[in-house]
């Protein structure tokens, strides 16, 4: 019997691990064995600590993302798990800049198309930054391609922070996702929430489905034989040379070396250039005692005390173009002198 896939995918901050806790936590609740895979971009893993405590089984891939650079290493891994753990469920949580399409390229490996059955893309989308990302005046070319794949190519899109945005604007990002995917479910979530059972009772979009969507490009003609990527691509209408938003994204990570100003960290983070897409890790505030989660994206900064067994406290910064040693400069101007 073949391992069922959930592939979860959207862009740097839209929720997808806090969609990834949400599922876990109801699946603890039922029996069968479910494994994690996780992609984060850069040497340090942020997300993946929150995830610990849920019991299952965590696989990590750092310093990469698993739509390219490591995408060798995505088909070890699964094999690996498949050998050693036999999970009923395996959840691949992507980084925020991969194409859908081209980690479902890993998937297809011809050690594991038969092992494992690729149940369906699910797609978060914050709604409260989707048109700006989406705009080509605000967003560089590969951001805009590697956004609309993310809802082109999903089989179910979840609306996610519908309690950040108007009405009007909500309507705007609906009538955008429908034009770019009118085939997948869509629901409307708040921190992510969504019952466990639309989740897992996804299916796959088929390409002749996808074939009718207006916005379907032809495949570029090309000499001789396809490569079973290009193949991959060419049957679900998918120009063959495009930018990768990964080739242009980098990351860099900042260890603190003592605890902070509270109220000076929160306002360098509201200050962080808009070419940092995300920031991320743990802190410790001067004068207190718990540690803190933050996590930033250009229009929110969110952090919460952090019970675990000690991550490490770390600052980890996704964008393009960053003046990383600006960024460190003004963070070290938040220490208690």
């Amino acid at each position: 019997m073949s391992t069922h896939v959930y592939l979860l995918t959207g862009y740097l901050g839209s929720g997808k691990t806090t969609l990834l806790q949400n599922l876990l936590g109801s699946l603890r609740e039922q029996d069968g064995e479910v494994v994690v895979l996780m992609n984060e971009m850069g040497e340090e893993d942020i997300d993946g600590e929150q995830l610990q405590g849920f019991g299952f089984p965590v696989k990590k891939m750092l310093d990469g993302c698993i739509c390219c650079s490591i995408r060798g290493e995505l088909t070890e891994g699964l094999k690996e798990i498949l050998a050693s753990l036999k999970p009923d469920k395996i959840l691949i949580e992507t980084t925020g800049v991969a194409d859908p399409i081209d980690v479902i390229d890993g998937l297809t490996h011809p050690e594991l198309y038969d092992r494992l059955d690729l149940k369906g893309t699910i797609s978060v989308i914050d709604a409260s930054r989707f048109l700006d990302l989406n705009s080509r005046f605000q967003s560089t070319g590969s951001l805009v391609k590697t956004i609309r794949n993310q809802v082109r190519y999903a089989d179910l899109l979840l609306v996610n922070k519908t309690d950040l945005t108007t009405p009007d604007v909500l309507q705007k990002v609906q009538a955008k996702l429908r034009e770019l995917n009118p085939h997948a479910p869509l629901y409307e979530t708040i921190r992510s929430e969504v019952d466990l059972n639309l989740l897992l009772s996804v299916k796959r979009i088929t390409p002749p489905e996808r074939e009718e969507q207006p916005q379907t490009v032809s495949v570029q003609k090309s000499i001789g034989r396809l490569s079973p990527m290009d193949k991959i691509k060419q049957s679900l209408g998918i120009k063959t040379s495009q930018p990768s938003l990964y080739n242009s994204i980098e990351t860099f990570a900042y260890p603190f070396t003592a605890p902070v100003d509270g109220e000076k960290f929160e306002d360098f983070l509201y200050d962080l250039p808009k070419n940092v897409y995300r920031a991320k890790g743990y802190v410790l505030f001067h004068g207190k005692k718990e540690l803190i989660s933050f996590q930033h994206t250009d229009n929110q900064v969110l952090m919460f005390p952090f019970e675990n067994f000690g991550p490490k406290m770390v600052a980890v910064f996704i964008g393009e173009g960053m003046d990383q040693e600006k960024i460190k400069q003004d963070l070290e101007k938040c220490y208690v002198e």
